[in-house]
C-alpha cells in the first residue's frame, strides 16, 4: 500500500509503513549555494539578510512583529549605514513547520531576496502560526533553505536571523518524533559550517521561556551561532524583537568591515600557529591587543546576563562545535540543571528592554535618510550613548602607522609590531575564563568591561566603544572559516 492510499503524503521523504516515522535520507555533506553578482551603493555597502521564521502554533505575535516592522528595521539599518541605494538592502523570508507525519501542511517556503520592501511585507501577511506536534520543528530543513533557495550576492553583508522558540530534530530531546534529524538529510552542524565558509552570520532570536525549556536547545543554538560568528538574541516578549534586530545588524557590519580589512591576515597569523581551535584564540587575544592600541571603536549591542552559567552547558556547547554531525554529539550531552534563565534577564526584558535613537551618530547629511521610531509600548527603541554623536571615524588598517613598522610599503600588517602580552586565555573555544559559551552565547558579562550594570538600568543597549574582546574572537573564527581551514 502506497503513501496516498494511506492518506497520508510523505512529500520529499519517506517512511516507514508500519511505524509512520521518516527513514533518513543519505546525509548531505556539501551544498552548492548560488551567488548572483548584485549591485550595491557607490561606497561600496550592501545587506543581504535572510529571516527563517518558524511558523508553527506558538509563533503568531513574532511573525506578526517582522511583518509589522520590516519597513522600519530596513530603513533604521540604512539611515545608521548610511545605504541610499535601491539595492543596498535585500530581505528574504524562509519559513517552516514540521515534516510529516508531525505536520501535513508544509514543510518549508520561501520568498526570494528583494530590495521591495512593501513586497516581502505583502508575503508576511500571508504568513499564519499553526500545525507542529511533537516540539522540534523543521529547523534544519529552514537552515537549508538558505542554502539551497535563495540567491546570495557576493559582495554583500550576508545575514541569517532564525526566530524560533523550539529546536531541531535530532538533538535527542525527549519527545522527539523525529529522532534521526532531518529526513532529508541535512544536517544542521554541517550547514553551519557551510555558512561560515561563505561568509554567512547567523543569528538566533530565542523566544523565551519557551526554548529553554527544552534540555538541549539553548547549548546547541550557541554553538551554531558562535560557528558562524553570530549571536544568541534571548526575547522575552516580541515587543523588543525589530530593534534587537536592528542593532545586531549594525553591530556585525562593523565585524565585516574588519574582517574585509584584516580577515586574510587574521587567517594567515592562524594558519602559522597550527590551524588549531587553541590558535584561533591565541590568535584572537593578540588581535585584541593590536585593536585596542588603534583605539577600534564598534558597535556593540550589550545584553544582561542571559542563561546561568553552568559547566555542563560550557562542555555542551563545546561538544556540539567540535562535532561533524548531530549524531556525534548527541551520546556526549550532559544535563544541565535547574533554571536557564537568569532573574534579571527576565525582569529587565519586561520592564525595558531595547532603547535605539536612529541617526543618533550620524553626520547631519544622513540624518534624513533614518526614519524614527518612537518608542511606544509595542515598539521600543534603543538609545545609542551620547559618546556616538562625537565619535571619532574609523581607522583603516592602512592609517595606523606603529602596526606597519616591520611591513613592507603598501602592505601593513595588524600583527607588524611587537607581540604584547595578552591575558590568561580562555573564550568560547577555551576552558579558561568567563566566556560568551558559559553564558549562553551572550555577552552579559563582559570580561573588558568592569562596569557591573545595576538592575535599574534595565534592557539591552546599544553603544559604540573600543572593540570587545568576544568581538576580536568573532572575527578570528570568521576569518579562518572563510579561508576554508576548518
Amino acid at each position: 500500500m502506497d503513501d496516498e492510499m494511506d492518506g497520508w503524503s510523505s512529500g520529499s521523504s519517506y517512511y516507514s509503513y508500519y511505524d509512520k516515522t521518516p527513514v533518513r535520507k543519505p546525509p548531505i555533506t556539501d551544498y552548492d549555494i548560488r551567488f548572483v553578482e548584485g549591485s550595491g551603493s557607490s561606497m561600496g555597502k550592501c545587506i543581504d539578510l535572510a529571516f527563517i521564521l518558524d511558523c508553527t502554533g506558538s509563533m503568531q505575535k513574532y511573525i506578526n512583529s517582522v511583518r509589522d516592522h520590516i519597513s522600519a528595521i530596513c530603513d533604521a539599518i540604512r539611515g545608521e549605514e548610511g545605504l541610499n541605494g535601491p539595492d543596498d538592502v535585500r530581505v528574504a523570508i524562509v519559513n517552516y513547520r514540521d515534516h510529516p507525519p508531525q505536520d501535513s501542511t508544509y514543510v518549508t517556503k520561501s520568498h526570494p531576496f528583494t530590495s521591495n520592501i512593501p513586497e516581502v511585507q505583502t508575503y508576511l501577511k500571508g504568513l499564519t502560526a499553526s500545525g507542529g506536534g511533537d516540539g522540534p520543528e523543521a529547523v534544519t530543513a529552514g537552515m537549508a533553505a538558505t542554502l539551497t533557495e535563495l540567491e546570495w550576492r557576493r559582495e554583500a553583508a550576508k545575514m541569517v536571523v532564525l526566530v524560533a522558540d523550539a529546536p531541531p530534530h535530532g538533538i535527542g530531546e525527549s519527545g522527539d518524533q523525529i529522532k534521526g534529524g532531518d529526513p532529508d538529510g541535512h544536517d544542521p552542524l554541517v550547514i553551519a559550517r557551510m555558512m561560515a565558509q561563505n561568509g554567512i552570520t547567523f543569528f538566533m532570536v530565542a523566544c523565551e521561556d519557551t526554548l529553554s525549556g527544552y534540555s538541549h536547545a539553548v547549548d546547541f543554538f550557541t554553538a551554531i551561532c558562535n560557528m558562524t560568528s553570530g549571536v544568541m538574541l534571548p526575547l522575552t516578549t516580541a515587543d523588543l524583537l525589530a530593534m534587537t534586530i536592528v542593532g545586531s545588524v549594525l553591530e556585525n557590519m562593523d565585524m565585516e568591515r574588519l574582517i574585509g580589512e584584516i580577515g586574510v591576515e587574521v587567517a594567515q597569523r592562524i594558519r602559522q600557529k597550527g590551524e588549531s581551535i587553541e590558535s584561533v584564540e591565541e590568535v584572537a587575544q593578540e588581535l585584541h591587543e593590536r585593536l585596542l592600541l588603534r583605539n577600534e571603536q564598534t558597535k556593540q549591542v550589550h545584553l544582561p546576563e542571559v542563561y546561568v552559567p553552568h559547566d555542563n552547558a560550557k562542555k555542551n556547547v563545546s561538544t556540539w562545535m567540535n562535532a561533524a554531525c548531530i549524531g556525534d554529539a548527541v551520546p556526549n550531552i550532559l544535563p544541565v540543571p535547574g533554571k536557564r534563565l537568569t532573574d534579571k534577564f527576565r525582569r529587565q526584558n519586561h520592564v525595558a528592554g531595547f532603547t535605539y535613537t536612529p541617526g543618533g551618530r550620524l553626520p547631519p547629511r544622513r540624518a534624513s535618510a533614518a526614519v524614527a521610531v518612537p518608542p511606544t509600548p509595542s515598539s521600543p527603541t534603543i538609545q545609542s550613548p551620547p559618546t556616538m554623536a562625537t565619535s571619532p571615524s574609523r581607522r583603516v588598517v592602512s592609517d595606523f602607522k606603529p602596526f606597519g613598522a616591520t611591513s613592507p610599503p603598501g602592505k601593513l600588517s595588524v600583527f607588524g609590531a611587537p607581540m604584547l602580552p595578552t591575558g590568561p586565555g580562555g573564550g568560547m573555544f577555551g576552558n579558561l575564563g568567563r566566556t560568551p559559551a558559559m553564558n549562553g552565547g551572550m555577552r552579559g558579562s563582559n570580561e573588558d568591561d568592569d562596569d557591573d550594570e545595576d538592575d535599574d538600568d534595565a534592557g539591552a543597549k546599544l553603544r559604540k566603544e573600543v572593540i570587545s574582546l568576544d568581538q576580536a574572537r568573532r572575527i578570528a573564527t570568521q576569518a579562518v572559516f572563510r579561508a576554508g581551514r576548518f
